[in-house]
């Protein structure tokens, strides 16, 4: 979108007032929030591009990815209030998580599901050409991380809180601690809950954690 948030020093106060003001009705700290954590959302959004949907990289540029997370949240927080800053950022997750298997939807549309490797590296994107070993687009495996996705959702708010951060964040589990104002201690065995309950989920998740 072309703006990038004032990350010097801690913003999770100035982020925490933002939302008070939106969940008080007040729409202008909509964009602003946006614009505050910007590099934030562009982060946690380039955590699961490259993680889970290294395919799109051939296809889609990552500050198009980001742009259309933007769009979709700014339209969420009309109707959407999250409580917390951690709220905030597990809707930010979300919207990544659905811009980009929207995107795989497409991608498997289009050539009839065939999707061509690029040739040399893509001088405007700065990605290396896609590795034809990598198996996003293998039926299977998209049905996998669809339902991942769909599962991470659904734990335990303290277990999605500290999955959040380490997982797509790309925070250190001390990092995660910190942000939550939680014991290392804590955040180690709420991370081992939240992978082992999703092991119990669904078959073949280690191979994504």
């Amino acid at each position: 979108m072309g703006v990038t948030g004032d990350m010097s020093g801690d913003t999770t106060p100035i982020l925490a007032d933002l939302i008070e003001r939106l969940r008080l009705g007040d729409d202008s700290a909509r964009r602003e929030l946006l614009e505050r954590s910007y590099d934030r959302l562009a982060r946690i959004t380039a955590t699961i591009y490259r993680q889970d949907f290294r395919k799109l990289q051939g296809r889609h540029d990552l500050e198009s990815v980001v742009n259309q997370v933007w769009i979709r949240l700014f339209n969420a927080l009309e109707t959407t209030r999250p409580q917390t800053v951690d709220g905030f950022f597990r809707l930010v997750s979300l919207k990544a998580r659905q811009v980009l298997l929207d995107a795989v939807g497409r991608l498997g549309r289009d050539d009839d599901g065939r999707v061509a490797a690029t040739q040399g590296e893509d001088s405007r994107s700065g990605f290396m050409p896609v590795d034809p070993s990598d198996s996003t687009f293998d039926p299977a495996r998209l049905a996998l991380l669809t339902e991942v996705h769909q599962r991470i959702s659904e734990l335990p708010s303290e277990e999605l809180a500290v999955f959040g951060l380490v997982y797509y964040g790309g925070f250190t589990q001390a990092k995660a601690a910190e942000s939550l104002n939680l014991e290392p201690r804590q955040v180690s065995r709420l991370w081992l809950a939240a992978t082992g309950r999703l092991a119990r989920w669904l078959d073949g998740i280690d191979e994504l954690i």
